[in-house]
């Protein structure tokens, strides 16, 4: 039994959070998590969009490029 309890504490595992509990939070300091994780999402989100954005202008340039060597 002591073998489990230290492999446990031994051994990294995903921690599954929820939003479940999220009611019961109202009026402590936890909304400032919320707030702080939402913004951190949407910070990914935009950051995802402007590198898709970017790539996807780099594609044509690349192939307006290939297209040109062709050509020649």
């Amino acid at each position: 039994m002591r073998f489990f309890v230290i492999l446990f504490c031994l051994v990294p595992l995903p921690a599954f959070a929820h939003w479940g509990h999220l009611p019961e939070l109202a009026g402590h300091s936890h909304w400032i998590g919320m707030a702080a994780a939402a913004a951190a999402a949407a910070a990914a989100a935009w950051g995802v969009r402007e590198n898709s954005e970017e790539l996807s202008k780099d594609e044509e340039v690349s192939e307006e490029t290939e297209e040109e060597l062709q050509e020649a």
